[in-house]
């Protein structure tokens, strides 16, 4: 009896392990976040300077020994400062995550110094940090502020009376993991099912699908596809903000409407009089009334002060419009509410539509006509409204999914996003090249999906810049939420709301991912989501999840023709997409090359245990992904035995032709259809999976195709499938989609080809495309396939030039003619209703076909220019010199570790063509040898380019 009340006493002592439970510390979580300011009241405590060591346990005394103490910067993760210091090797190589799984049973303890200026008498001074994962206790100049939890947003804490103006103080942060006491099963040591996968039900320890009381995303605390990492750190920056007694806090600038060139705004702010945010509390947690004063009211004391507000908006270096209001203030807090109008107001764009042009607005408060706060923002003038496509509703939840953005409705082309790192470095330069990729794609809306973060500052100015419009999940994903701590929750809630609801990207606040909304067990989350939206940012579209309310998610192993058919009434595709390998040197620098064997054999029960390092970078190895990944790989190559580089290359076309098809299907459904969001742009480490550039920046197949279907105008050849058998007649109809204000008449040519490249088939139709967003249909008649001419592929070429003979779109098939189709019990079924892919074991395959049927490509660099101090700009001509058309012609670099975004890859260049192709290139490393551009095509030998990298000097970093 005693042993078990002792084992239940530790089962409950470990389960309670991570919560804060301290009496005498003081809880600094809080809805309320402290708003930046500007000049001397902002001190910067983010960078150089810390100092990180670790215990076995947590200190009570500041006194007591740490161990392994090493300079550090912050914003990081404990696991990106111990590479960073020499300490640990490369976390994403090999399998060197296994090094690093003592960190999350560590307490660790960021410890900087700072010289403090002496600040007016009586101001408040706010200790913020913006993110700290998870658990966290405060200490300045050796007392304790108080503790925290929660990593999305605080501590905040006032420390004006712990500090010493004047003089060097010092602060300390404890850091513990939110699996704290509860660390996982290591997942490789757990048995495999009968498909080859993890028994992940026999995984014990903290569950990240089902975390209790943590409120981490499970992408960064061992959940699919990141088992391996579980962060913890100072990931955000932290911040001093030294503010007067009476002061502003968390203004609101929303735009009401616009008419003409004149702008209608409303600005919404705080005033506090001799009090501040940390000292309110945003409602009771016990049952009580909110408001019952009794008979002599509520007291209010007006300040003396004489108060005025001054509102500058700058826009171009000039001044766009400048107002100054007095204010009635009293001690405590009231809300300003000025209406604001703006004249010749210049429109934020999203990509695609305009330009996104930002106005810096900035608010003054004076104290009897001295100023004495300032807050400044980047603001975009826009107005989104949403109206009902064009299909039935066919469901008790159904949303306006037709939006229209300054008047103007599109079909929004989007991706999913998910963390650019999953050790959380983020830096800004690699924020920024990925998001240039996206703007350059075509993209025009980003979803940051529910599994991942809340995103960051640096994200979110970005995407205001680049005109990238901006769907934020909340961190819930694929579970229920009952055990979520309420204040908890609605502190990291509130606080997100307050800090992006000022940036124009953001059009869309949804719940979470792919998880019941409705459940029992996530009603109390929804709610707390949901009232808050209500209070403080009622401005914009919410969703509870997705898939929900007409938004849908779709992994389909089958034919891509059917997406039109399978989804014609699905006014929004939220998640779609396919697996693929990244470029075979992601393999070679993570991976050990002696495991590049037996890859035909990828989905063997042996395979894992013989490819650990392999499998360990493989994301969802399972049988809903590695089978559809090779059986589109196999109509590319022979994939029985391939190399690395064979089987990343076909996964990537097979892949990337998928892409093309469903984004014309679904583009081609509007108007019943208005959006499209194919799972995923960027993976968050070097792995197999489904992505358009891997972590390490480099754009795969995938990328490209999706970029041109992703062109304000484009054509597309409405294939009602893509395997066919001799003797059959092909339609040909296109569909041209087109986003311009104006009707565009042109001429489509579609042409059929053999696969030697010898024309079959050819015919031009005159077509006007009608003013955007529009989707114009034309039949080009049809194409029947000789009798004899089985177990080959046929190219298909559609182009649309304006009147003027330019070409403005082209898209290219390579359907195939099977014998497979003459079993009539496959082709009954294949007509009847989407299969899965068929495998091609015999072929035919379309690399070693396209290779027979030589020609030859010339080329020449135009320019080289330097963009910052990792990135430069190729310019390189390309001009296809023989007599064949050249297919999958790119370009790309050898002799250093690069990654490369082009205008175009893969691309067909027909005999005589010549195409300038830009290429921004990111330097992972300063070039040590002979750097070439090479240009190459499957049936052509490859052109090298010599480049002068001698004035490119790259410092080392986490890539």
């Amino acid at each position: 009896m005693k042993k078990l009340l002792f084992l239940v006493l530790g089962l409950f002592v470990g389960q309670a392990a991570g919560a804060q439970s301290a009496p005498e510390a003081k809880k600094l979580w809080s809805p309320y976040r402290i708003t930046p300011r500007q000049g001397a009241q902002h001190l910067d405590l983010s960078g150089s300077g810390w100092e990180l060591s670790y215990a076995d346990q947590p200190v009570a005394d500041l006194r007591q020994p740490r161990q392994g103490a090493f300079p550090t910067s912050v914003p990081n993760s404990v696991h990106w400062s111990l590479h960073k210091a020499g300490k640990l090797p490369h976390p994403y190589y090999a399998r060197h995550s296994t090094k690093y799984r003592w960190v999350e049973e560590k307490a660790w303890y960021y410890k900087k110094s700072f010289d403090l200026p002496a600040s007016p008498e009586g101001s408040y001074v706010f200790l913020c940090f913006d993110g700290v994962d998870y658990f966290s206790k405060v200490w300045v100049n050796d007392s304790l502020a108080g503790v925290h939890e929660g990593m999305f947003g605080g501590p905040s804490v006032e420390v004006s009376r712990l500090l010493k103006p004047g003089q060097k103080n010092e602060i300390t942060v404890e850091v513990r993991a939110g699996n704290w006491g509860n660390r996982a099963t290591d997942y490789e040591n757990l048995p495999r099912t009968a498909s080859g996968e993890f028994d992940y039900s026999k995984r014990t320890g903290f569950n990240p699908r089902a975390s209790g009381r943590i409120i981490k995303p499970w992408v960064i605390s061992g959940g699919s596809g990141g088992e391996a990492f579980f962060t913890v750190g100072m990931w955000q920056g932290v911040r001093l903000e030294i503010v007067p007694p009476i002061h502003l806090e968390r203004p609101y600038l929303t735009t009401k409407s616009v008419s003409g060139r004149s702008a209608q705004l409303h600005l919404s702010a705080e005033l506090f009089g001799r009090a501040h945010s940390l000292q309110k509390q945003l409602h009771p947690w016990n049952n009580t009334q909110l408001n019952h004063p009794n008979e002599k009211g509520t007291s209010f004391r007006p300040l003396a002060d004489k108060l005025s507000v001054l509102v500058e908006f700058t826009f171009g270096g000039g001044t766009a419009l400048t107002k100054e209001f007095p204010v009635t203030a009293y001690e405590g807090r009231i809300w300003l509410e000025e209406d604001l109008s703006l004249p010749d107001a210049r429109l934020w764009q999203p990509n695609g539509l305009g330009e996104p042009n930002l106005y810096r607005v900035r608010l003054t408060l004076k104290q009897n006509g001295t100023p004495v706060d300032r807050i400044g923002f980047d603001y975009g003038i826009r107005t989104i409204e949403r109206m009902p496509t064009a299909g039935p509703r066919i469901a008790d939840r159904w949303e306006n999914w037709q939006f229209i953005v300054n008047g103007r409705k599109l079909f929004v082309k989007g991706m999913n996003f998910t963390p650019q790192d999953i050790l959380l470095d983020l830096p800004a330069e690699r924020y920024r090249w990925t998001l240039e990729a996206a703007r350059k794609m075509g993209v025009q809306l980003v979803r940051i999906w529910g599994g991942g973060l809340l995103e960051t500052e640096t994200f979110y100015k970005l995407c205001n810049e680049l005109g990238l419009m901006v769907w934020q999940d909340f961190p819930i994903g694929n579970q229920d939420t009952p055990d979520y701590p309420q204040d908890i929750w609605e502190a990291q809630v509130v606080q997100n709301i307050v800090r992006l609801r000022n940036h124009p990207s953001l059009v869309v606040w949804n719940g979470g991912n792919e998880f019941n909304p409705y459940s029992s067990g996530n009603a109390t989350s929804m709610g707390i989501i949901e009232r808050n939206l209500d209070i403080f940012d009622k401005s914009r579209f919410y969703v509870r999840t997705t898939p929900d309310d007409g938004s849908m998610h779709a992994y389909p192993d089958m034919d891509p023709t059917w997406y039109n058919r399978s989804y014609r009434f699905e006014p929004w595709v939220s998640e779609t997409g396919m697996h693929s390998i990244p470029e075979a040197g992601v393999f070679y620098e993570t991976v050990d090359a002696k495991e590049f064997t037996g890859l035909g054999k990828m989905w063997d029960k042996s395979f894992g245990p013989s490819h650990p390092e392999f499998i360990h970078h493989f994301t969802e190895y399972g049988p809903g992904r590695v089978p559809r990944m090779l059986s589109r790989a196999s109509h590319i190559s022979d994939v029985t035995d391939p190399t690395i580089e064979a089987i990343s290359e076909a996964s990537q076309v097979g892949a990337g032709e998928f892409y093309q098809i469903l984004s014309e299907k679904m583009q081609g459904n509007y108007p019943v259809t208005a959006g499209l969001m194919p799972w995923v742009f960027k993976r968050h480490w070097p792995v197999i999976a489904i992505q358009m550039m891997d972590w390490f920046g480099q754009a795969a197949a995938p990328y490209y195709f999706l970029k041109r279907t992703y062109e304000p105008t484009h054509v597309a050849v409405d294939l009602p499938r893509l395997l066919w058998k001799a003797g059959e007649t092909i339609p040909l109809a296109v569909k041209v989609t087109h986003a311009g204000t104006n009707a565009l008449p042109g001429t489509v040519s579609v042409s059929v080809w053999d696969d030697a490249f010898r024309p079959l088939w050819a015919k031009e139709v005159r077509l006007t495309a009608s003013t955007g967003p529009s989707v114009t249909s034309a039949s080009a008649g049809s194409f029947t396939i000789p009798p004899a001419y089985k177990d080959r592929f046929l190219f298909i070429v559609s182009e649309l030039k304006d009147a003027a003979g330019k070409l403005v779109s082209r898209s290219v098939y390579f359907p195939r003619s099977l014998t497979k189709m003459d079993d009539k019990a496959f082709y009954d079924q294949y007509l009847a209703e989407p299969i899965a892919w068929p495998t091609l074991e015999k072929g035919p395959f379309l690399k070693p076909t396209v290779q027979k049927s030589a020609t030859r490509l010339e080329s020449r660099l135009l320019s080289m220019k330097k963009l910052d101090d990792t990135r430069s700009q190729l310019v390189v001509q390309v001009r296809n010199t023989g007599t064949t058309p050249a297919f999958m012609t790119r370009i790309d670099l050898t002799g250093v570790k690069r990654a490369l975004v082009a205008d175009d890859n893969y691309f067909w260049l027909a005999p005589g063509e010549s195409r300038s192709l830009s290429a921004d290139i990111l330097w992972r490393e300063t070039p040590a040898g002979n750097v070439q551009v090479v240009v190459s095509a499957w049936n052509a030998p490859e052109v090298t380019v010599p480049l002068d990298t001698k004035s490119v000097l790259i410092q080392s970093s986490a890539r």
